[in-house]
Order: structure tokens, then C-alpha cells, then sequence
């Protein structure tokens, strides 16, 4: 697990077949000046079910776009993120997800990935 995979907290709750859930509870310092959950939380929760959906089928992956879209703020809750792809190519992979509160959409993404050969997942080193 990476450092920030360890600090985030997210649990994978299904990963394989081209789709991934996570669920993430919200914590005090996800809060941003106004009591909301800061829009950087929510990308990273929505990357982080992309990307495992992308890897379930590609293997190690880098986020090469992603396009998020926030529908309603987010005070508190426990959310659930869910990831699928639309394309899996020989270099890229395309994905979408949402993330819900309470059964609710609270923002939705759209995702590119790089596959990672081997010896890529390093930085080529």
C-alpha cells in the first residue's frame, strides 16, 4: 500500500472484471473553511476507483486525465465511489465513475490511463 493509499483511508470493497467500489468515511481534515469536503478529496476518491477499475483488467496504471464534475457539496457521510471501464486499449485505458452519499450522486468523472510496462511503474528506473 502507498503512503497516501495508507493516509486516505479508502477501502476497496470490489476490484476485478473492469469495475471497482471503494468506500471512503469522511474525516475532519477532509473539511475545507466551509464545514464542505474539499473537491481535491472527492477527485481523489473518484481517481482512485478509476484507476483500480482500469487496473483490475490492465494491470499498473498512471491517471493521465481526469475530468471531474461535482454535483452537491458534501458535509460528512460515509461515501461509496464506484469505477468501470468503457475502453480498454493496448496503451490506454478509458474510464467512468460517480461517487455516492447515502445512495445519492454527489459528483461523477471520466478518466484516462496510462498502462505501465514493467519496467514504467518506477519512473523507468
Amino acid at each position: 500500500m502507498s503512503p497516501f493509499a495508507g493516509w486516505f483511508g479508502a477501502k476497496v470493497l470490489k476490484k476485478e472484471g473492469g469495475e471497482a467500489e471503494l468506500c471512503l468515511k469522511v474525516r475532519e481534515e477532509f473539511l475545507q473553511g466551509q464545514g464542505l469536503v474539499h473537491g481535491g478529496i472527492l477527485a481523489a476518491l473518484l481517481d482512485s476507483a478509476l484507476g483500480s477499475a482500469a487496473e483490475s483488467l490492465a494491470g499498473k496504471v498512471a491517471t493521465a486525465e481526469l475530468a471531474v464534475s461535482y454535483l452537491r457539496p458534501v458535509r460528512g457521510g460515509s461515501l461509496l465511489a464506484r469505477g468501470r471501464i468503457l475502453h480498454l486499449g493496448k496503451r490506454l485505458v478509458f474510464a467512468v465513475g460517480e461517487i455516492y452519499l447515502e445512495g445519492s450522486p454527489v459528483a461523477f468523472a471520466k478518466g484516462t490511463f496510462y498502462r505501465l510496462e514493467p519496467d514504467q511503474d518506477q519512473g523507468g528506473q
